[in-house]
């Protein structure tokens, strides 16, 4: 019969109750504490036949592993209210949490887990998080947990230049800002006379003298009585009129 080699167990399979190893040597500096506060659980299915299942609650982060109380006869419904402290580490490790909710009894049964996205709790400064996390186990749903997240961050907060602060124009400067606007409009230099030399003098505009225009008379406000063909028949009757005296005298003499 040939021996069956046994193969060396791994030092983590007995510590990581969550099933997640981590490579000692990528881990880098220590950045922050991350601080999660396992509140409670809710629509466990139940994994024991009879009586009431006995949950806790087991948390990955990195190369650390822990886990909080057993709830007793907690069922589907157990209540923890515990806090579970971690280092937190610059390494991709240390990004991901894996939370395990397990059934405490002679034979461990895992009763549901999910993975948690640290990516926007671990920043520079620090972030925090309170929702409730979907479990499933072997692809099925398997009931809510309830985390609250809280990341402590021991980087060096990077100072912000400070802004220099911009000169107040007083009311001088604003008067000589608004009087430089209204420069000159620059000509050209005239030509120097070819004898002198000299520059000659600018034109000075001769003050022509424009005589006053001619007002119209205004309407004469005489008015005739008669009309130019009445005063001609008036003039016809005065002569028919004399002419009739004349032939009077003659006829009586």
């Amino acid at each position: 019969m040939t021996a069956k080699t046994k193969t060396p167990s791994n030092p983590l399979n007995g510590l990581h109750t969550a099933g997640i190893f981590s490579d000692v040597s990528i881990d880098g500096p220590d950045i922050g504490t991350l601080v999660l506060i396992v509140d409670r659980a809710k629509n466990l299915p139940n994994r024991k036949t009879i009586g009431k299942q006995d949950p806790y609650c087991a948390a990955r982060l990195g190369k650390e592993a822990k886990k909080t109380t057993t709830d007793i006869r907690g069922g589907q419904t157990p209540k923890w209210d515990q806090e579970l402290r971690f280092t937190v580490h610059d390494s991709p490790d240390y990004y991901q949490l894996k939370l395990s909710v397990f059934n405490d009894d002679k034979k461990t049964d895992l009763i549901g887990e999910t993975w948690i996205d640290l990516r926007d709790i671990i920043v520079l400064g620090g972030g925090q998080s309170d929702q409730w996390h979907s479990l499933t186990c072997r692809g099925k749903y398997a009931g809510e947990i309830r985390i609250e997240t809280t990341y402590y961050d021991n980087r060096p907060k990077l100072e912000k230049p400070a802004a220099k602060p911009r000169p107040v124009a007083s009311f001088a400067d604003l008067s000589g800002a608004a009087g430089s606007q209204k420069t000159p409009v620059k000509r050209r230099p005239l030509p120097s006379d070819p004898v002198t030399g000299q520059a000659p003098s600018p034109p000075v505009a001769e003050h022509v003298h424009t005589p006053p225009r001619p007002q119209p008379n205004p309407p004469s406000s005489f008015i005739p009585n008669q009309s130019p063909l009445q005063t001609v028949d008036l003039m016809g009757v005065s002569t028919r009129l004399r002419l009739r005296e004349q032939i009077y005298h003659n006829t009586g003499r």
